[in-house]
């Protein structure tokens, strides 16, 4: 699997990332009376970190604020009135709470919810703290990612050698965590292809919504951590995207260039 992961990710090389600009004061103003004040704090403060991780996080980008996720008033001016009702992340009634965390988040991802609801993950962590949460991933503010280094470093902390979880699921996560960026950039380079009116890219755009379709269904299966099932979606949508590709008047990639994950698929 390693090595057709290195030649997927060859292929998906050349695609140039194009960092999105820093939202503006614009874009705030319209999260309540919280942004509006957090946005003032000294750069000293912890709450000023809170509201500029915030600032440039796709909740803010979506206009969910503060107080989706802790509490309080949001049109209160008043300190004391705006507050009523948050509680400290290390208060156990805390909607951030750390064993809270994925129910919070829920309330609006349900689908990833649902998966993670049903990993040993989501067990140990409500019943022994030791499980990670939404936060060991993506941040406080879903504002970054676990690179598949990453990944191998934070799952190791108990996946070890001689312990109660298997060891060797942190490589296999990983290595489906590239395999999902790898397969991501592949269906940006073909859809960008696909543009405008040119012969083919009607059927092209039509197999690239398959594509993604199932690039979207991977990354909910992958919050249960049922890592074949994720591989079979990341195939179905390498095959539209190849698919894409020849309506387009191309050819089709070697399998040999393009690689092929295998495996047996647990539902």
């Amino acid at each position: 699997m390693l090595a057709n992961l290195a030649r997927t990710l060859v292929v998906a090389a050349f695609v140039v990332a194009v960092a999105a600009p820093e939202l503006g004061w614009s874009q705030t103003a319209g999260a309540g009376q919280c942004a509006a004040c957090h946005a003032r704090l000294s750069g000293g403060s912890s709450a000023s970190h809170g509201f500029a991780a915030w600032r440039g996080s796709p909740h803010a980008a979506a206009g969910v604020g503060c107080e989706a996720c802790h509490g309080g008033d949001a049109s209160a001016s008043e300190r004391e009135t705006a507050h009523r009702g948050i509680r400290r992340s290390s208060d156990p009634v805390s909607p951030v709470y750390f064993t809270r965390v994925p129910l919070t988040c829920g309330r609006c991802h349900a689908a990833e919810l649902a998966y993670f609801r049903s990993s040993v993950h989501f067990a140990r962590l409500t019943s022994d703290g030791r499980g990670p949460n939404c936060v060991t991933c993506h941040g406080s503010m879903a504002t970054s990612l676990l690179s598949p280094e990453q990944m191998l470093r934070t799952c190791a902390a108990c996946h070890t050698p001689g312990g109660a979880a298997p060891p060797e699921k942190p490589r296999e996560s990983a290595q489906v965590l590239a395999l999902v960026r790898a397969e991501t950039m592949l269906f940006d380079v073909v859809n960008a292809s696909a543009e405008g009116n040119a012969p083919g890219a009607a059927r092209a755009r039509a197999s690239l919504e398959q594509a993604r379709r199932h690039l979207g269904a991977a990354a909910e299966i992958w919050h249960g951590f049922r890592v074949d099932s994720a591989v079979q979606r990341l195939s179905a949508a390498r095959e539209d995207v190849v698919a894409a590709w020849v309506a387009l008047g191309h050819r089709r990639p070697r399998e040999s260039l393009l690689g092929r994950p295998s495996g047996p698929v647990r539902r």
